[in-house]
């Protein structure tokens, strides 16, 4: 999968569906071939990755820009270093029309619901790639602040800077 061979799979259906094509997808049945094209470019990919750290670092650069700029903006993005990052909205039918507004931005991102994503925790999945470029990413941050803004999802982070944080101790001297 991670090498683009999305091969494999399972059916599900009435028994003599089931049936009928057991009988008719023996070459099927227990291969484990895998497409030419699938191959060949696997192994330009492991060429590539062994040839030089430049593709890698710029997806963890791009990776980075991106968290820290959705974070700063006031977005609820779930932690951590890798390269599909979630923006917790929570609710499914936000997460469509959010998905469905960046669309009109010019920005395509996919919104993840229950039952893909446990109920209560929808979602834009973006996923990020070394051949964003900081326009790309600039881009999409802009339309992701324009319509989280239309649709109140940011969090008020002056809020939450201004408001006391911790235990508040008061004195009272005579």
């Amino acid at each position: 999968k991670a090498l683009g061979g999305a091969m494999g799979g399972f059916t599900s259906g009435r028994k003599e569906i089931i049936e009928i094509l057991r009988q008719r997808s023996r070459p099927y049945l227990f291969s484990n071939t895998l497409a030419p094209a699938i191959v060949g470019a696997s192994l330009r990919v492991l060429e590539l990755l062994t040839e030089s750290t430049a593709l890698r670092d710029q997806l963890e650069e791009n990776t980075k820009y991106f968290r820290e700029k959705m974070t700063a903006a006031g977005f609820d993005i779930t932690p951590g270093e890798h390269p599909i990052v979630p923006v917790m909205l929570y609710d499914a039918k936000l997460a469509q029309e959010f998905a469905a507004k960046m669309l009109d931005e010019g920005i395509y991102v996919v919104g993840f619901y229950y039952p893909v994503v446990p109920q209560g925790k929808a979602r834009i999945r973006v996923q990020l790639s070394a051949a964003h470029t900081r326009a790309h990413l600039d881009k999409a941050i802009a339309a992701f602040e324009k319509v989280g803004r239309e649709l109140g999802t940011l969090k008020d982070l002056g809020a939450a800077a201004a408001a006391p944080q911790g235990p508040q101790v008061v004195q009272n001297t005579p």
